[in-house]
């Protein structure tokens, strides 16, 4: 039997697998988006799904921009930490480790799940990030050693540079967490040959 409890933010569904997501969408998403994906990435799981709380013409995000890649860095900060201390809220209800979850982000979500490991302290410690960026912050110079990520850019994508994907990577390298990077072909729309790599991943990992 799953228990599914909605929230005016986000959805919990619990799960039978042992096996804990926690599901971050895109600019324009919601806490449906990506519901489909993580039941494929890791069946009978539990969930915890969220909408983004700023609103940018009427599409939903985590965090706000001035324009197409020009990121309003205090408001950043302000809603890591929010978005940090509701996942700890509900994990404790819950009673379910942080460092159980595995955050699971596309673009935007996949942008202040990448930056919360980065630049907090925090038990989280596994992410799998659908075509992230670099946000050009570099606060932290603690270790990653405890975190183990998948990151996946597309060769075309139109909003990802080279370089900027590179950044990111480079971030978690150089601080020594475990770094997985899938390229693809494509843009930055999600493909199912992506996807299919990432489950292999997320089984690998998720049943050691």
């Amino acid at each position: 039997v799953r228990r599914v409890l909605f929230r005016s933010t986000y959805i919990f569904e619990k799960g039978t697998s042992g096996k804990h997501l926690i599901l971050l969408h895109g600019t324009g998403g919601d806490e449906h988006s990506l519901l489909d994906i993580a039941h494929f990435l890791a069946p009978n799981s539990t969930l915890l799904s969220f909408r983004g709380t700023v609103q940018e013409d009427g599409m939903n995000r985590f965090f706000k921009r001035n324009g197409l890649n020009q990121f309003d860095l205090d408001s950043l900060e302000k809603e890591t930490d929010k978005l940090h201390e509701k996942i700890k809220e509900i994990s404790e209800k819950e009673l379910i480790p942080l460092s159980d979850w595995l955050l699971v982000g596309y673009s935007n979500g996949a942008n202040i799940a990448a930056h919360l490991l980065l630049e907090r302290e925090t038990e989280l410690n596994k992410g799998l990030f659908f075509h992230p960026m670099s946000l050009g912050v570099h606060q932290s110079r603690s270790t990653l050693e405890d975190k183990t990520v998948w990151i996946s850019y597309g060769d075309n994508d139109p909003i990802v540079s080279p370089a900027s994907f590179k950044e990111l990577a480079d971030q978690f390298e150089t601080r020594q967490a475990n770094v997985t990077i899938q390229l693809t072909v494509t843009g930055h729309q999600l493909t199912m040959d992506e996807i299919k790599q990432a489950r292999e991943w997320t089984d690998h990992l998720l049943t050691k």
